[in-house]
């Protein structure tokens, strides 16, 4: 039992990222401007295994704010030089706060598929693509199925140390 715990802590590492977002759209007299944040820090256990999390903060002026906290655990399936495939089951919880309105409480759980590909040892950019789960968002409604267009998609860079 000793040596598995030693061969795990040899080959952690702790790494810091995350991705942020910003967009304005018009269409017609309707001017949309949005600012996504989202920090991320986690541990890789091993080559397979690594838990992190993910703070949120979304951002639509005049519409709403929301804010989440996504801890999650990543499974990397494949891995092919410096590229590797992966998938976190990921809990998700948070607040949206509409301009008119209650807030609201989101709770999740699902799976985000990813690409992830490591420039060094320390620097790597991953991207989700996709997400299948369900979502639960208080008196909005609910969301169950499968995801695979531009909105779950994300993109983050690490620095692993």
């Amino acid at each position: 039992m000793a040596l598995v715990l030693t061969t795990i802590a040899a080959s952690a590492q702790w790494y810091v990222g995350g991705g942020i977002g910003f967009s304005k759209t018009e269409n017609g007299n309707e001017e949309t401007t949005a600012f996504v944040f989202k920090p991320e820090a986690g541990y890789s256990l091993n080559e397979k295994w690594t838990i992190g999390a993910v703070v949120e903060f979304d951002w639509v002026k005049d519409y709403s704010t929301a804010y989440a906290i996504n801890p999650y655990v990543r499974y990397s399936f494949f891995k092919a030089g410096n590229f590797s495939f992966f998938a976190d089951g990921t809990v998700e919880l948070g607040s949206i706060d509409p301009e008119v309105g209650d807030a609201q409480f989101m709770w999740g759980a699902g799976i985000k598929p990813g690409i992830g590909y490591s420039f060094t040892d320390h620097i790597s950019i991953a991207a989700h693509i996709g997400w299948i789960g369900h979502r639960d968002y208080d008196d909005i409604g609910k969301e169950t199925g499968i995801s695979l267009d531009g909105n779950d998609m994300s993109f983050s860079i690490y620095y692993s140390f």
